[in-house]
């Protein structure tokens, strides 16, 4: 049997105090398209916290099923059963919920080694979607070694370290680019051959344009007028001097030119 590992993160994502208060229709359905480690996070944090686009996790993740599977009674809910209930849970009073997924995660739900129509037709049960990115790919890849390795996903765990004492090989690096250059090119070549329309946008611009990139994405969804200020950011950066080590000998490990 697969041992599921269930974090901090994972208990808040799911708490009952990140309920809304009633039951609310879905009227509006969204869906992120991410890849690990690619800032989708802080992005579901920010809609979050407008209180008017839902509670969009990673519903698909694992550990979240399994933690609904613990309450009494629920201990065969499937993942169309999972999702109903999110919806009852997560739908803000405006009729919005929303929801984030790694192409991974879609294909391992689906047991699909390649997306079919089966993926296709559950993507177009969504009214928007967003594709979040990250041009640094490499800085992605540190990211999400160094996240496997420490089993801390958010600086919102309480044993996030901005610069925790752990070693990295530089192969391992090179593994974990394979694993979100897969999700991001997946996710590249089915919204071009599906087609699907969606809402680009990178986790830099999202940094450094914090409120602009929120409202855009605000306006995509058509509630832009619902929601008077966007929240300060809610997260704290995880990459720290261990990043910026791991991206020098990765340089040095592939023989390419230093880091300036």
């Amino acid at each position: 049997m697969v041992t599921i590992a269930i974090t901090d993160k994972h208990k808040r994502e799911m708490s009952p105090e990140r309920d809304f208060p009633e039951a609310t229709p879905v009227t509006l359905r969204y869906g992120i398209l991410s890849s690990p480690r690619s800032g989708s996070t802080l992005l579901g944090r920010l809609l979050h916290e407008t209180k008017a686009a839902g509670d969009p996790q990673e519903f698909f993740n694992p550990p979240l099923i399994a933690l609904e599977r613990q309450k009494p009674g629920n201990e065969k809910l499937n993942m169309n059963q999972f999702l109903r209930v999110m919806e009852k849970r997560r739908t803000s009073p405006n009729g919005v919920f929303g929801m984030k997924m790694h192409y991974s995660q879609v294909l391992s739900v689906f047991r699909a080694a390649q997306p079919n129509q089966n993926v296709v037709n559950f993507l177009r049960k969504f009214d928007k979607l967003i594709w979040i990115r990250r041009r640094d790919r490499i800085g992605q890849a540190i990211s999400q070694a160094v996240a496997a390795k420490t089993n801390v996903w958010s600086s919102e765990d309480t044993r996030f370290r901005k610069n925790p004492d752990i070693s990295v090989h530089p192969y391992e690096c090179v593994e974990t680019l394979r694993v979100v250059a897969r999700d991001d090119t997946g996710w590249e070549q089915l919204v071009k051959q599906a087609p699907l329309d969606v809402h680009q946008i990178w986790y830099e611009d999202l940094v450094s344009q914090y409120e602009e990139q929120g409202r855009q994405v605000l306006r995509y969804l058509g509630i832009d007028g619902q929601v008077a200020a966007i929240p300060a950011q809610p997260i704290e950066k995880q990459s720290g001097e261990l990043n910026d080590r791991l991206r020098r000998d990765l340089h040095a490990y592939l023989g390419l030119p230093p880091v300036a």
